[in-house]
């Protein structure tokens, strides 16, 4: 299968964010400057978008658990299969744009590298992974539990569990002050996530528990994702990485769909969970991994993971800007509380 991956490079320095495969190298990646000013702010707009992304936890509840009478519901498959399907779409342009703008730039001066067969392979086990069962787990658990649950088990266990499978895979460190801060920050998404809403309700069935379980498994295969992301970041870009992976794991989603069935709801969603659909593959699906991907190929997996704590207080902020929900103090020392972890980690050397 021919697919075009951009010019093959002369050097490390050369290597522009081009379509396509970076070439291998024989000695270890250099590890880049944490006091580089060019890397600093190209790491905050990062995660910055990664953060903006928080609402995407709740967003789903919209389409799975509508509240509104005569809304329709998807099941969790067609739900992330809609979602991600228009998000390779979006990527459709931006890839064709640049594969133009590099056969002009190069074509009379280096030749054009293709993805191997294994880099197809390893884009499409990465796409299974971090989407296809990522979002199958993580709209099934929040279809049978809730809002507040998913919460806490998705976003506070990720960077704990990203941080430990990092460390065992790639050999991250995790000092005693990062182990701190992993604490810390689960307990201000706890804090936060019991003041929004109705809070965190339990009710103990086989559904619920169920639901708990593929919250955890969720957060388990992020884990594998980010670290499997962080391993191969001189393989390819950020955006070959998250077209590619969003692609395949679109293709995952939609063969799942086509089985378990409920493609006919799409036909009866409402103005207001278009709306939905769209942010979610736009901010949460296309900015929020073509940013997150970034980041690892500037941080070790486990210091990326940690700025996953900061969604709930996005998310609360963007509430009380957008829908005038109301900000209590408890809601703001959990947030402080995030915040504080999230510097322990970023200055732990």
């Amino acid at each position: 299968m021919r697919c075009w991956a951009g010019p093959q490079q002369r050097s490390r320095r050369q290597q522009p964010s081009k379509f396509g495969v970076r070439p291998r190298t024989t000695k270890s990646e250099p590890r880049t400057s944490r006091r580089s000013p060019p890397s600093e702010r190209w790491r905050t707009r990062c995660l910055g978008s990664r953060w903006w992304s928080g609402a995407g936890r709740s967003s789903p509840h919209a389409l799975l658990v509508p509240t509104n009478p005569g809304d329709a519901i998807l099941t969790p498959t067609v739900l992330a299969a809609l979602r991600f399907a228009l998000a390779s779409a979006l990527f459709v342009p931006l890839l064709l744009t640049r594969w133009i703008n590099v056969r002009r730039s190069t074509a009379s001066v280096m030749p054009i590298r293709r993805l191997s067969r294994g880099d197809l392979l390893r884009l499409l086990g990465l796409g299974q992974i971090g989407i296809s069962m990522y979002f199958w787990l993580q709209y099934t658990g929040v279809s049978l539990t809730n809002a507040g649950v998913s919460s806490i088990l998705v976003v506070g266990l990720i960077p704990i569990a990203t941080a430990l499978f990092a460390r065992r895979q790639l050999g991250e460190a995790l000092r005693p002050a990062h182990g701190a801060a992993l604490v810390l920050g689960l307990t201000g998404v706890i804090v936060v996530t019991m003041q929004r809403g109705s809070g965190v309700q339990l009710a103990i069935s086989r559904t619920f528990v169920l639901g708990a379980l593929c919250l955890i498994a969720n957060a388990a295969f992020f884990a594998v994702y980010s670290t499997l992301v962080r391993d191969l970041r001189t393989r390819f870009d950020a955006l070959t990485m998250t077209a590619g992976t969003t692609m395949a794991g679109a293709l995952g989603l939609v063969l799942l769909a086509t089985v378990t069935g409920g493609w006919g709801a799409i036909g009866a969603l409402s103005g207001r969970q278009w709306l939905v659909v769209i942010y979610l593959a736009l901010v949460c699906s296309v900015l929020a991994y073509f940013c997150y991907n970034r980041a690892l190929a500037i941080l070790e997996a486990g210091r990326a993971a940690i700025w996953v704590y900061l969604e709930p207080p996005v998310a609360l902020t963007l509430g009380a800007l957008l829908l005038g929900e109301t900000i209590t103090l408890a809601s703001l020392i959990g947030g402080g509380i995030i915040a504080a972890a999230v510097v322990v980690v970023s200055r732990v050397r």
